[in-house]
């Protein structure tokens, strides 16, 4: 009798499964597929900090002049991965609602605009964008504008006259969170000059006293004597001999000078 012989095939291979979230089972990969690699967590903070160092910074450029805008948002549309104009504006009314519309990262504010100025715009511009970080520019360079400038909240300063890396610097550097302030004019005093001068060094660590210090803030802030007396119930005497030392310590010989040092430490806040 013929036999037929029969080959066994071999049993079916027993698709592995992994459970799912939701509960339902799905088959695994097969023997060929790449090994899964394991990472580690990424905390939703972290993510949220590469996503936002990816993006480039939103800046609204505001001057009266049309030439100047243009300028400015050109050369830095060179750059887009680290800088996107989103708006032009010719006057401060127009950079407030520029401000309100798009919450910019950076402000780029002309002083000499044709309805207020820059500086008088800041504290409404903060209002509508407290986040936006304000960098002021202007031609025309005084020790009482640049006072006015750095206690108006702006966290920078920079002169028009200067170079395009000055202005490129003081960009980056506010941008990133920096107060910075540049100007070489001969309309300020040899102080003010020269604390611009020194802006790319580190602050000098001068030792201060726990009330030199709050003295030197509050004149920054633009406190009288009779105020800083009455804020810290000591004579007219006691404050001017704070005045006096801190100049001696710092070798400043102005108002204006004790502004910039307190401006380039940060001891000047943004006014409410």
């Amino acid at each position: 009798m013929n036999t037929r012989r029969v080959e066994h095939q071999p049993a079916p291979r027993i698709a592995h499964t992994q459970q799912l979230a939701s509960g339902r089972r799905a088959p695994a990969e097969n023997a060929t597929a790449a090994p899964i690699v394991l990472r580690p967590a990424v905390a939703e903070w972290e993510r949220e900090e590469e996503s936002d160092a990816a993006l480039p910074v939103r800046i609204v450029v505001v001057d009266d002049h049309r030439f100047m805008r243009e300028m400015i948002s050109r050369m830095l549309g060179r750059q887009p991965e680290r800088y996107h104009v989103v708006a032009e504006a010719p006057d401060a009314t127009s950079a407030i609602a520029a401000c309100e519309q798009h919450s910019p990262d950076l402000l780029i504010l002309d002083i000499n605009l044709p309805d207020i100025s820059g500086i008088e715009a800041v504290p409404e511009i903060r209002k509508v964008s407290p986040s936006t970080r304000i960098l002021l520019c202007t031609a025309l360079v005084s020790d009482e504008r640049v006072i006015d400038a750095l206690r108006s909240g702006a966290q920078g300063f920079v002169e028009k006259t200067n170079s395009w890396d000055d202005f490129a610097e003081a960009v980056e550097r506010v941008r990133r969170g920096e107060n910075y302030f540049c100007t070489t004019s001969n309309g300020c005093t040899p102080e003010v000059r020269a604390a611009s001068a020194s802006r790319a060094r580190p602050m000098p660590q001068v030792p201060l006293s726990p009330r030199e210090r709050e003295v030197l803030t509050l004149i920054a802030q633009g406190s009288t004597t009779k105020e800083i007396a009455s804020h810290l119930g000591v004579s007219f005497g006691t404050v001017d001999t704070h005045r006096t030392n801190l100049m001696r310590k710092l070798k400043i010989r102005n108002v204006a000078g004790l502004v910039v040092y307190a401006f380039r430490a940060g001891l000047i806040d943004a006014p409410q």
